[in-house]
């Protein structure tokens, strides 16, 4: 009897372990299609030839953010939006760790929670989010400042929690 309720649950078991791979592939399985979309984009019409990892930015437009090297092993990042690509070196540009110092050094209570690569109005960028509690509890802030030259362009300034 014994045998049986362990065999019993061994196959429910399976059955809901097949059943969640299933469902968590469903989930992922458009995100994943954009990825290796974003990346064959990445290498046919750009000079990037490894591609290191891949990031999603929403924004004003979505946008596949790609990390890479060239044939040389240069650093590059490239932009991809509705099947185009727009590839920068990252030594054409300010790092994350510039454009985090500067939201760190604009105030010492500024935690900085992510720091990514994005597009507003067609100027690529970085994106810094952040938040700083005060007396009345946290806010969270988005910084934006220039890829290129590291001005900053906006800072958003979301409601207290």
């Amino acid at each position: 009897m014994a045998r049986k309720i362990a065999l019993w649950c061994a196959a429910v078991l399976a059955v809901v372990t097949i059943v969640l791979v299933f469902f968590y592939r469903s989930i992922h399985e458009e995100e994943w299609a954009e990825r290796l979309e974003a990346k064959s984009t990445v290498i046919a019409s750009t000079y990037m030839r490894t591609v290191d990892r891949i990031e999603r930015f929403v924004g004003e437009k979505p946008y596949m953010v790609v990390f890479g090297q060239d044939e040389e092993g240069r650093e590059a990042i490239a932009w991809v939006n509705d099947g185009k690509a727009q590839m920068r070196y990252a030594s054409t540009g300010i790092t994350a760790e510039e454009a985090q110092r500067k939201v760190e050094e604009s105030n010492p209570d500024n935690e900085v929670l992510r720091v990514m690569p994005g597009a507003l109005n067609e100027t690529y960028l970085w994106e810094v989010f952040y938040k700083r509690k005060d007396e009345e509890g946290s806010r969270y802030y988005y910084s934006y400042y220039r890829f290129d030259n590291g001005e900053e362009i906006d800072t958003w300034r979301m409601s207290r929690h």
